[in-house]
């Protein structure tokens, strides 16, 4: 079939139409030149011959894009051959003239049937072959236009269908894509802009209020989107809570960027559903053609590039590409692959950092933190890879393969050295973990294969898991508990927990979050929040631990208010499994007695990871 270098879909079915009716016209003079030939015949040899190069002809118009001219030759050429072919006898004029007719009203339109039938009557009557039979042709064209008509109208739907959002009527990706090709071809059109937009909190919206909630929103969305754009911009709908705008001739960025604006601000603006104020924001990222190579894909890729950006900057802003995104996004995508071959190629480590009783100065546990060792990049700490193996689904089987090793470790540790404190080893859990259906059964089963007594293994929850559904958390932190397994809220203070509902939680211990223990010494409400964080912890019967510390001064503070233990720099950097073990083996487990170091110093006596 020949290859088609146009763009409407419309017209690329009527060609392939067109080239299946040429090849039939073709096949039948090919057939009928050689019949003759066989039979000795050559009165019509010339005929034939100018009949398959006229085919031809069209054939190469088809193929070049002149589809409308091929199609009205390939009409007046059938035409004018039944008309020919109509004094031959009776059967062959009455198969012959209808052939015309379907084919115009097909590919050219449906009305255009009547037009080449009363013009087959007419030309009947010339050649004096006149019948009240030839009015069969009327009949044709009835249903030839009947016929041609429906299938037009419900190609032309199925289409709109193809191409459009179904909720909100805005055009899709696919429409979207093609538009903005067509944009950017012409090597004379001005500048394009792109704007991508995410929203930002509508998750929330539909696990709240429900899908056909959340549909509702979209289409107050779209609407808002719409409301905001210049006549002959395109919004389109790409999938879930992402739309897309091409702004035509834009004549700087500024234009862009106060478009971009509007948006954020418009979707800022509370919307009523289902009765109720809601709020969103969104989330917007801007591309120009001008920083593309000139495809659809490249500037979309661009917009989106940037968008990402904006998102990590906070909700309800806007960032503008620029070349550096896109280096951030390619290392970004070599993180993401190297990090699904890292977990089964053995790439990861655990690492485990101190955690000290203030009132002992002993350690009396240890949190496992992994870690990346990556062959080409060395170490990476967690914040840059742990969003990613969240993203793309990676954080369980990541959070349950640092849970066994941290079993493996924690039993060796606790045969190796048996005190009167048994060493407790701490493992983060992560949202997605702790919403596990099997979870309970997964850690029971690692506490058995391991041989870890459940009294040495620590679960850290984040305040965030535990605050969305406090029924939940109960239930799922009482069965854990009654594994004998210590449990910690992690990041404490960061989140949106009630007294109400901490005073349920049956936890061991409160985290306290670095970013308050950064400020003692020089901020006094981080110091105010920090104090009443223990206070808190003691009055509903659980240890106070504080995170990152990392100053005597800090230490001090902390021991002042009555903290039970602490962990971070000012004690030791995380450790590899070994240094970890060497340290357990060379130090009495007493890190603060008779020890003053400088106001910022960390303690010189616990070796840095690497030293023995």
């Amino acid at each position: 079939m020949l290859e088609l270098r146009i763009q409407d879909s419309d017209v690329q079915r009527k060609s392939n139409v067109l080239a299946i009716v040429l090849w039939g016209l073709m096949a039948a003079g090919v057939i009928l030149a050689a019949f003759n030939i066989v039979r000795g015949d050559t009165q019509y040899n010339l005929e034939n011959t100018l009949f398959i190069l006229f085919v031809l002809v069209l054939m190469v118009l088809n193929r070049f894009g002149a589809i409308r001219t091929a199609s009205l030759l390939t009409v007046a050429l059938t035409t004018t051959g039944a008309l020919l072919m109509s004094n031959e006898n009776i059967a062959t004029t009455y198969i012959a003239m209808p052939l015309p007719i379907l084919i115009a009203s097909y590919l050219l339109t449906s009305w255009s049937a009547f037009v080449v039938a009363a013009l087959m009557i007419a030309g009947a009557t010339v050649v004096d072959v006149a019948s009240p039979s030839l009015l069969i042709l009327v009949v044709v064209a009835i249903l030839s236009y009947l016929f041609a008509d429906s299938l037009d109208h419900a190609y032309r739907e199925n289409r709109h269908r193809a191409l459009h959002d179904e909720l909100t009527g805005l055009p899709n990706r696919t429409l979207f894509n093609d538009s903005l090709q067509q944009a950017l071809d012409p090597p004379d059109r001005n500048l394009l802009a792109v704007l991508f937009v995410d929203l930002d909190e509508f998750k929330v919206v539909n696990d709240s209020l429900g899908h056909d909630a959340g549909d509702e929103l979209i289409v107050l969305v779209a609407r808002r989107i719409q409301a905001c754009l210049r006549r002959g911009d395109i919004a389109a709908r790409l999938s879930g809570d992402e739309f897309t705008v091409l702004l035509h001739d834009v004549t700087e960025l500024d234009e862009a960027v106060k478009i971009a604006e509007r948006i954020a601000t418009a979707l800022e603006d509370s919307l009523e559903l289902r009765g109720r104020q809601v709020f969103i924001g969104a989330s917007v990222g801007i591309a120009l053609s001008e920083d593309g190579d000139g495809t659809a894909d490249t500037l979309l890729r661009n917009a989106d590039v940037a968008m990402y950006r904006a998102k990590t900057k906070g909700n309800a802003t806007y960032e503008v590409f620029s070349s550096d995104m896109h280096d951030e996004a390619m290392q970004r995508l070599e993180l993401v692959n190297g990090l699904k071959q890292a977990i089964y190629q053995g790439e990861l480590v655990v690492h485990y950092q101190p955690k000290i009783e203030l009132s002992t100065g002993r350690i009396i546990g240890m949190e496992a933190l992994v870690r990346w060792e990556h062959p080409e990049r060395g170490l990476i700490s967690p914040e840059k890879f742990i969003p990613f193996a969240e993203e793309i689904g990676l954080i369980v089987p990541l959070g349950r393969w640092v849970l066994g090793e941290a079993c493996r470790q924690a039993y060796e540790w606790r045969k190796q050295y048996p005190t009167a404190t048994p060493l407790v080893t701490s493992v983060n859990l992560s949202i997605k973990q702790f919403k596990q259906s099997d979870l309970l059964q997964e850690i029971s089963g690692l506490l058995q294969e391991t041989k870890l007594d459940p009294h040495g293994l620590q679960l850290e929850i984040t305040e965030s898991s535990v605050s969305g559904d406090v029924k939940y958390a109960v239930d799922l932190l009482q069965k854990l508990r009654g594994l004998g397994i210590e449990l910690a809220i992690d990041d404490f203070g960061t989140g949106y927990s009630s007294l109400m509902s901490l005073q349920q939680f049956p936890v061991n211990e409160l985290k306290i979050d670095k970013v308050f223990i950064d400020g003692i010494g020089n901020n006094a409400q981080d110091m105010a929040i920090t104090k009443l964080v223990i206070d808190l912890a003691h009055a509903v019967g659980v240890r106070a631990t504080a995170e990152g510390v990392e100053t005597a001064d800090q230490l001090a503070q902390l021991q002042s208010m009555g903290c039970d233990q602490a962990q971070g720099y000012y004690f030791s950097r995380p450790l590899s499994g070994d240094a970890a073990t060497d340290l357990l083996g060379n130090i009495p487990r007493g890190l603060t007695d008779h020890h003053h170091p400088s106001k910022h110093s960390r303690n010189p006596s616990l070796p840095l990871e690497g030293q023995g």
